[in-house]
């Protein structure tokens, strides 16, 4: 005799060990492979293709204002040590300043109307790759 369907589709021991398995491989992944926070990094504002200023966000040891004036509407960059945002700007959407805040390498802030765009790069000191695989 046939056992009922309810019966058949229970969770086994080794159902458990799977998801276990697999939850750990998750959990190492994110942990292992997360983007890497450098200790170098540089912020670039270019204002219509032409470079306006450049800080080492790193070496920053209190906050700096930077107004610009040259675009379409008038703006306020806000630089502090490792991160830096719009802090206000006259542009009709503000996607700039909803933004916030930009602290990891490959972080951009454009604002559109302006023609601005801030753009974080460094790099790991001392680190030549990011992960190893197999």
């Amino acid at each position: 005799m046939k056992r009922p369907a309810a019966e058949r589709r229970r969770p086994t021991i080794g159902d458990g060990v799977l998801a276990l398995l697999v939850i750990l491989c998750a959990a190492a992944l994110f942990f292992g492979l997360r983007p890497a926070s450098g200790n170098l990094l540089t912020a670039r504002i270019v204002l219509d293709g032409v470079l306006v200023a450049e800080y080492d966000l790193n070496a920053l040891t209190s906050p700096v204002e930077l107004a610009v004036d040259g675009g379409a509407y008038p703006m306020v960059i806000q630089a502090e040590p490792g991160r830096i945002r719009v802090l206000e700007s006259g542009c009709p959407s503000q996607d700039c300043v909803h933004t916030g805040w930009a602290d990891r390498a490959g972080d951009q802030i454009i604002c559109l109307p302006n023609r601005l765009v801030i753009s974080l790069s460094g790099a790991e000191a001392q680190t030549d790759f990011d992960a190893v695989t197999g």
